[in-house]
């Protein structure tokens, strides 16, 4: 890629097809930049930035989940892309490169050349981004209900109210209240449970605490990432337990046996 002197960005990609980038310049120079935008993150709004250029070559890495924005220092740069993911325009987002929340500090070039697009883009406080999902992370969501008076409707969208690539979906029914199920952790699935039906309690675990968690109203999901240990207790008589997963299934892909997941989830942390 060729860039003129000019800041672009901040650009990036939303779920399923959010993008990680390793950056080189193989000709001039440019300052390139990533920021933190992940909902929940510790460090949103947080950046960091670094001189890419021939001279130097220095990579930088933008984890999925950053924004990525950069400013030739010299006519005539050269960028060249590694990413983990292909360009969607559907899950195309941007950010102000100058948005004051952010505050980055673009080093002195005179005039600066903006794309119209760039121009346009959210600010951080009103734009579209990404959760600080994880290894090990767990998130209730409202699902949007749409409907009057002849009845109501949710809509579930891969890439929308689904975070990640669908690929399996199946429903649990014909519980009993005296019955337990799950006791696995999956090492590389993700999924969505949703009752639209009934009830049940579902105990969450990341090795380090518990959380217990009612799926109880058809409009109420919670969000697994890898790495969680799940138990599903309380089921209603009328209870309709559907899953979304990320991975067809995959024996290999389950721990069932608590310690052994104990002991992947500290080897992990160490």
């Amino acid at each position: 890629m060729l860039q003129e002197r000019g800041p672009e960005g901040l650009h990036y990609q939303l779920g399923p097809h959010a993008q990680g980038k390793l950056v080189i310049v193989s000709c001039g120079a440019a300052f390139d930049v990533a920021v933190d935008i992940r909902k929940g993150s510790p460090t949103c709004g947080q950046w960091t930035g670094v001189v890419l250029s021939a001279e130097n070559k220095k990579m930088l890495w933008v984890p999925e989940g950053f924004a990525h924005g950069f400013l030739a220092l010299e006519d005539n740069t050269h960028f060249h892309y590694k990413t983990t993911d292909s360009c969607q325009k559907t899950f195309e987002r941007a950010i102000r490169w100058d948005d004051p929340d952010i505050a980055i500090e673009w080093p002195d070039i005179g005039t600066r050349i903006v794309s119209e697009k760039d121009s346009a883009a959210s600010l951080l406080s009103d734009a579209d981004l990404p959760s600080n999902f994880h290894e090990g992370s767990i998130e209730l969501h409202g699902l949007k209900v749409i409907g009057d008076d002849r009845g109501s409707l949710i809509a579930l969208e891969q890439g929308q109210n689904i975070p990640f690539g669908l690929r399996r979906a199946y429903y649990i029914f014909d519980t009993r209240t005296d019955v337990s199920r799950g006791f696995h952790v999956h090492r590389r699935l993700e999924q969505m449970a949703v009752c639209v039906s009934g009830k049940c309690r579902m105990v969450l675990d990341d090795g380090h605490s518990k959380e217990s968690v009612w799926l109880d109203a058809p409009d109420k999901a919670v969000i697994l990432r890898k790495m969680i240990w799940r138990e599903m207790h309380d089921f209603s008589d009328d209870c309709l337990l559907v899953v979304f997963a990320s991975e067809h299934y995959v024996e290999s892909d389950y721990i069932r046996n608590y310690d052994v997941f104990i002991q992947e989830v500290n080897y992990a942390k160490a």
